[in-house]
Order: structure tokens, then C-alpha cells, then sequence
């Protein structure tokens, strides 16, 4: 993956029947799910280019507009690490909770293509029968699921869960060694990989496999945001007109068994540089 040029002059802003039925148009239904939470979480780096010998530091942050960095999470939150640097996983890393984001850092003693990612551990509550409504919107619930959910008799809590996975593209010196890391997988439920040889193109995986008719939200840091579906093999295209820091995003709903039961959403998101093309 080509990154060289994106990366070098980055300056970051940084009942039994019933239920089986329901489950089965369900599925189908999430096949083609939802892209965005009220907050997006994502991490945040000063800058993507960095020396050896610096300590890099990375920030996991949510906030309601990207790239504004505005909540951390405590680090018992964090179920998932992970720092590659040219191809070797870095084992000394740090973390240090703060108000704004949740901290890692490490000494960058090789140079390469880097990439850092995170997930969180599942999180879980009940929303209010009156808010039921807003957060399906939230998600962008297919409408089996919202219809299903309603049909239930009495007024029910609207049980949900979450997750969170993220990742950023980093260099050290340059971005000509290492770039196999932008293209592999690291293990994430839900992840956005780079494609090789193709600055623009990403590819979504869930537990290693491609995600197909899958909407992904496209926020650049000057407030711009578009939308994509991936193709067959997984992979979306950026526009060649935007440019600076970018975020992807995009979630995962999985169907409980019963339209009474837990509702969880993973959601994906990865932060790197492009300059306009063209």
C-alpha cells in the first residue's frame, strides 16, 4: 500500500416459531447495516510521521465530531492491543488515563510502516422503552429488527451491547518498509484493512473474512462526510477529492435470537492520511 506521499506531510488535526422467524429476516436484513454511533471512537495521533528514537504516543478518544478528541476511556475498558512497526510487534508499550483520551505510547526503535489498534470490551445496559426508537435510528436499524422489537408485548427496556475496534496508520521515518501490516488483519472482530498497491481503498473484515453490501461513513477532518458500500470483496474506494486525516467507520449488528434478547453492535473504525489526488 502506497502511502508514502499520504503519510510524509501529515500535520494531524486531529415465542419459539415466531422468534426463528424474526431471526432469519433479521439476519438477512443486517447484512447491509448501520455505519454510525452518536459518538465515533476512534484513535488520534499528533502527527503520522514520526523519528526513531521518539516516544509515539496515540490517543483513544470519542467525540461527536471527528477529529475533535473530547472523551477517554479508562484503560480496564480495553480488551486488545496491538503495535506492529515494520513487520514486528512492539512489546513495551504505555498506557496513562486522561480526561480527553486513553494514552499508549512506545519507543519507536525501527522504522516503517506502523500500525496501532485497539478494541474495546463489550459493553452492556438498557434503554428506556422511549428511547428505543432513537437509538435503532442511531444505528440505522434495518426495519425488521425495529418491527420485531415493537411487537413485543408490553412496553420492554431495549437490551443492547457494544464494542469498539480501531486502528491508525502511523509511519516512523518513512512508509517504505512494513507496509504488509497496512493489509493484514490483527485479529479485531470488526476492522478495517488497507489494500495492497491501492492508496484509496480499504477493505472491511469481520473475524478475517470480507464484509460485502456493507455502508461505510467517510468523515474528513474539514467536516465532510460521504458514504460507500463495499463490493464483493469487502473493499471501498475514498474519492480522489479528499484530502488530510480521514476516518472510516462502519457497525455490525448482530440479531439475538429473540427480539427480546440483546442487541449488539461492533463498531470499526480506522484513522489515516491522504492527499488529494488528481
Amino acid at each position: 500500500m502506497k502511502l508514502q506521499a499520504s503519510i510524509n506531510r501529515y500535520a494531524a488535526k486531529l415465542s419459539t416459531n415466531r422468534g426463528r422467524a424474526w431471526v432469519a429476516s433479521a439476519l438477512s436484513a443486517l447484512l447491509l447495516s448501520a455505519p454510525a454511533f452518536g459518538h465515533k471512537t476512534f484513535l488520534a495521533a499528533e502527527r503520522h510521521l514520526w523519528e526513531t528514537g521518539d516516544t509515539v504516543e496515540v490517543g483513544l478518544t470519542s467525540a461527536l465530531e471527528f477529529p475533535d478528541v473530547e472523551y477517554g476511556p479508562a484503560l480496564d475498558r480495553v480488551s486488545f492491543t496491538s503495535v506492529v512497526v515494520a513487520n514486528t510487534q512492539v512489546q513495551n508499550l504505555s498506557f496513562a488515563e486522561g480526561e480527553r483520551a486513553l494514552s499508549v505510547s512506545f519507543q519507536a526503535e525501527e522504522s516503517g510502516f506502523s500500525v496501532v489498534a485497539m478494541s474495546t470490551h463489550p459493553r452492556a445496559g438498557e434503554i428506556s422503552p422511549e428511547g428505543a426508537a432513537a437509538y435503532f435510528d442511531e444505528i440505522e436499524a434495518p426495519a425488521a429488527i425495529r418491527q420485531a422489537f415493537e411487537d413485543l408485548p408490553g412496553s420492554p427496556p431495549l437490551n443492547r451491547s457494544y464494542s469498539k475496534h480501531t486502528k491508525v496508520f502511523l509511519c516512523i521515518d518513512s512508509c517504505e518498509t512494513g507496509q504488509e501490516a497496512a493489509h493484514t488483519p490483527v485479529g479485531q472482530a470488526l476492522e478495517f484493512i488497507g489494500v495492497a498497491d491501492e492508496e484509496r481503498s480499504f477493505a472491511l473484515h469481520r473475524h478475517g473474512q470480507a464484509v460485502e453490501n456493507q455502508r461505510v461513513t467517510i468523515y474528513s477532518d474539514t467536516g465532510e462526510q460521504t458514504y460507500a458500500v463495499t463490493n464483493e470483496d469487502g473493499v471501498v474506494l475514498v474519492d480522489p477529492s479528499i484530502a488530510g486525516v480521514v476516518l472510516l467507520s462502519a457497525v455490525w449488528v448482530t440479531a439475538p435470537d429473540e427480539p427480546s434478547g440483546v442487541y449488539h453492535s461492533d463498531q470499526a473504525t480506522l484513522t489515516f492520511r491522504l492527499e488529494e489526488t488528481g
